[in-house]
Formats: C-alpha cells, sequence, structure tokens
C-alpha cells in the first residue's frame, strides 16, 4: 500500500472514532413528568426532582461521570414550581456549557461558552439553579433547559 494511502486511511480512521466519542451518552425522552417520574428519570438526578407535574416534551442526556442535560416544556400556570427551580439569574458574563453532539434536542445557542447577553437577547433568562443546575429558561415560549457540568 502506498505511503499517501495509509495516512489518508488512517486520518479518516481517527476522523470516524472521533465522531463516535459521544456514543456514551444515553437519551430520554419523556411525555409527562409522571411518565418520567415512573421510569426512575426523577430519582436518578437526570431530571431535576420538583419539576412541574405537568410539565411535558421531556428530553434529557447524560452520560457516564454524572454530566447531563435537558429540557421539559410548562404551562404558564406553574411558572411558580418553575422559579423554585431557580437562583440567582446570571445578567452578563459567559458559562461553560459543554453537551454531547448526539443530542439532537439542544440548541446551539447553549453549547460551548455561553454568552450572556446573546442569550438574554432571544428571550432567554439563565440562572444558577438551586439545585446545583443551570437553568436557560424562556418564559414567553414556556420551556427549560437545565444542564449539570
Amino acid at each position: 500500500m502506498r505511503p499517501l494511502l495509509k495516512v489518508s486511511l488512517l486520518l479518516m480512521s481517527l476522523a470516524a472514532l472521533a465522531g463516535c466519542s459521544d456514543l456514551r451518552v444515553k437519551s430520554d425522552v419523556f411525555n409527562t413528568a409522571e411518565d418520567a417520574r415512573r421510569a426512575g428519570a426523577l430519582s436518578s438526578g437526570w431530571i431535576p426532582e420538583r419539576i412541574p407535574p405537568g410539565a411535558s416534551d421531556l428530553r434529557s442526556g447524560h452520560l457516564p461521570d454524572g454530566r447531563h442535560w435537558g429540557v421539559f416544556a410548562f404551562q404558564p400556570s406553574e411558572v411558580d414550581a418553575v422559579r423554585a427551580l431557580t437562583g440567582e439569574e446570571l445578567t452578563t458574563g459567559a458559562i461553560a456549557c459543554d453537551p454531547p453532539g448526539r443530542l439532537e434536542f439542544w440548541p446551539s445557542l447553549l453549547r460551548s461558552r455561553v454568552e450572556i447577553d446573546r442569550v438574554r437577547a432571544t428571550g432567554f433568562r439563565v440562572y444558577r439553579g438551586a439545585d446545583g443546575r443551570t437553568y436557560a429558561i424562556n418564559w414567553g415560549q414556556g420551556r427549560a433547559y437545565y444542564w449539570r457540568e
């Protein structure tokens, strides 16, 4: 085999392996908070224990090391329950969020270095959670993203 061909095959193999690095992520989808509770997703810690009872469209992804990311929808009547999850609002600066690429539900706006001003300009508010997570919430749309790294 020619040396150039060997190098090309080696580089393609390494690229393929790099693309598979997120295979350890486990994803879950639940229609309701009750579905998630019955499946053990709340007690395992991948979804916040105190999400509103009416939360829907729950998605989560987690790695074996405990890092996790998720989202849920909530009704306007459950705003107080969602606020109870949050703590200090972050209004400036940047924070880290590095979800695996295989989490298709995760918005690009919340990937890598998250610029708080840029996120706020889209309608999200970012909070340090009372439970150690970070929350990005769009109150108008009724969607809450969360992560722990």
